[in-house]
């Protein structure tokens, strides 16, 4: 009877221990969409006469996504992200990110601030950054927009730039 117990019970750890590494595991794979934008251009330079450009990223996300749809920005380590503050020994350049298409346009719904390494131009190590997360929708286009001096600039490729996930 004590054998019988104790088979039972192990056999209940097992399972439970199997079922968490199984969840866990899916819990890693999230769905990655990338944007449509080339490349981040955005500039804010007063001087030579109000200089401003700014980039619009949009995603197409599927019909069947789930969870919540996160914004992300996402490099290798060495990626090449120009940033004039950078440059110049200073902090990178806060970006602000507004939502284009959502349920309140023209919402201020982020501000990053893209990894260059100091005093380089490139990312020393890969990072993923989660700007915000929404609820999914067929179409997601987010604004960006220097919200100080200077400028950014960096390839969107598939494997570096804005992207959103979901189905995580």
């Amino acid at each position: 009877m004590q054998l019988t117990t104790l088979f039972m019970t192990l056999s209940a750890a097992a399972g439970l221990a199997l079922a968490a590494s199984t969840s866990s595991t899916n819990l890693d794979t999230c769905q990655r969409i990338q944007s449509d934008l080339q490349g981040m251009n955005v500039t804010y330079l007063p001087d030579m006469i109000h200089l401003r450009r700014s980039s619009n990223a949009s995603f197409n996300v599927p019909a069947n996504a789930r969870g919540p749809c996160s914004l992300i920005a996402a490099f290798p380590a060495d990626y090449s992200i120009r940033d004039s503050s950078v440059e110049q020994g200073g902090n990178p350049i806060a970006v602000n990110v507004t939502d284009v298409d959502g349920p309140t346009p023209d919402s201020l719904v982020g501000t990053v601030r893209f990894p260059s390494a100091l005093p380089g131009p490139t990312t020393k190590e890969a990072v993923k950054i989660t700007i915000n997360s929404f609820a999914c929708r067929e179409k997601m286009t987010y604004h960006f927009e220097a919200a100080e001096l200077g400028l950014v600039q960096f390839k969107n490729t598939a494997d570096a730039g804005l992207f959103i996930e979901y189905s995580c």
